[in-house]
């Protein structure tokens, strides 16, 4: 689905089947919440010597092909565009992922288990902490297991959620410092990726993908 301004794509939604039932009974959609991102825009594109004058800085950008939607946490909205309702902030607070980005889940030698992973975010700006705490949200939590007693809210009715299961089930984490994460023995049976957001109150949010390796073999 698409608002079109002639020939140029405003907005490029994608439907759930429950959204398409809704709009195929003529009911309201019922959106409540949105949020808006930057992906695919490379901001080094931006020209403050072009001989055409400060109209055309930024013409390059503009000039972009723009992404088609994608149901994927893992590709759209990885850096979401960030407000705050106080007035003349020069800096906002931000969260940076000190154990690393992109980082990978991977099989112990010989077994078939996981070698667990810590995750440690910290908060830079003037309302930083050294005890601040995060809320994290895992993107797919098929196959995983987190260490620490840890309370994982989602809406899968049970504990570990298979590595097999059909749909993919987000997973949130609150009110921690770090978190713990690694796979459920033997289950992993193919590699696969997922991405986790860091957030926290007055900042700007992280992003990060995690790899999981296989581990159904010794």
């Amino acid at each position: 689905m698409g608002i079109l301004d002639n020939d140029t794509v405003i907005v490029d939604a994608i439907l759930t089947k429950i959204g398409r039932q809704k709009l195929a009974n003529g009911q309201p959609l019922g959106i409540t919440q949105y949020a808006f991102g930057d992906t695919g825009i490379d901001y080094t594109l931006y020209n403050s010597a072009h001989p055409s004058g400060s109209d055309s800085y930024g013409k390059a950008i503009t000039d972009l092909p723009m992404l088609e939607a994608v149901p994927d946490d893992n590709v759209f909205l990885r850096y979401k565009l960030y407000t705050s309702t106080k007035r003349n902030v020069e800096n906002f607070d931000f969260i940076s992922i000190t154990s690393g980005t992109s980082v990978t889940i991977s099989k112990v030698p010989a077994e078939m288990s996981s070698q667990p992973i810590t995750i440690i975010p910290k908060q830079f700006g003037v309302g930083s902490s050294d005890t601040a705490t995060f809320d994290f949200k895992i993107l797919d939590i098929r196959g995983l297991e987190f260490l620490g007693n840890v309370q994982v809210n989602s809406t899968y009715d049970g504990d570990e959620v298979p590595f097999t299961y059909p749909e993919s089930v987000v997973g949130t984490i609150s009110g921690r410092p770090t978190i713990e994460i690694s796979a459920i023995g033997g289950a992993i049976t193919t590699q696969r990726s997922i991405g986790i957001e860091v957030s926290a109150d007055s900042s700007a949010p992280a992003f990060m993908t995690v790899t999981i390796a296989r581990n159904d073999f010794i």
